[in-house]
């Protein structure tokens, strides 16, 4: 039986789940170390390797998004050991799984949410609003771990129809409003930045984010590698002031 407090252990393991990431199989070793409580308790010993084994080989979901996995595949492993659903069909659910919830967690955290704390931050310190990036970060962490437990409770509810939540919260179309915002706060950023013997235009704020958003239209648009609009904005900004460039 699947108690409370195994559920919790394995969240707990959950953070750990990169800590033995290999470039063969990622996140395996680290995701069977997450499920090891969970099996112990759902089945009797002489299964648990057969069990262990059906999670065994490449495995790689965004941490982020990994208390969702492992809440339907707690979910799953729950009606396999009591015969609702066959064994064999878990091993596909969990690599499809795996996969798109590591793109959904890629675009909505590593492209939107983090950068734009991040942006925040920096225009903070320098208002010299320091207590207000600190503010801003614990604010952020308490939610991410809020986020964290709901979405393993919920997984481990629901099983595969959490997915189905999951797509009403449309987390890709949100990470382009955030990613909207973020162009925003870049233009604010050149404005508050401190440059060399005088102080940045506010005038050229409204082209900069002009040219952010075309960028952006044009990346969408073109499929141009953002490294070449990063490496292109750069060299603006280095015939803009002199002292960026080191010379």
């Amino acid at each position: 039986m699947l108690t409370t407090s195994v559920a919790l252990r394995c969240l707990a393991r959950c953070g750990c789940i990169n800590a033995a990431i290999s470039t063969r199989a990622m996140q395996e070793i680290g995701l069977l170390f997450v499920l090891e409580p969970a099996i112990a308790a759902l089945y009797p010993p002489e299964e648990r390797q057969k069990a262990l084994s059906r999670h065994a080989g490449h495995s790689n979901t965004h941490p982020y998004m990994m208390p969702l996995y492992l809440g339907i595949i707690l979910a799953l492993e729950r009606q396999v050991a009591d015969g609702a659903l066959p064994a064999a069909a878990l091993g596909g659910v969990s690599r499809t799984l795996s996969t798109t919830l590591s793109a959904i967690g890629d675009g909505f955290f590593e492209g939107a949410v983090l950068p734009c704390w991040s942006l925040a931050c920096v225009i903070f310190v320098l208002w010299g609003q320091v207590w207000a990036a600190i503010a801003l970060t614990a604010l952020l962490v308490a939610g991410m771990v809020a986020f964290r437990i709901g979405i393993f409770f919920y997984g481990l509810r629901h099983g595969v129809a959490a997915l189905q939540w999951l797509k009403r919260l449309a987390l890709i179309d949100w990470a382009g409003r955030i990613k909207q915002v973020n162009a925003v706060m870049l233009a604010l950023l050149l404005g508050v930045t401190p440059w060399t013997g005088h102080t940045f235009p506010w005038l050229l704020c409204v082209p900069a984010l002009l040219c952010a958003a075309a960028a952006a239209a044009f990346a969408g648009r073109v499929r141009l590698p953002r490294i070449v609009l990063w490496l292109m904005g750069v060299a603006c900004l280095a015939f803009l002031d002199a002292a960026l460039a080191g010379v």
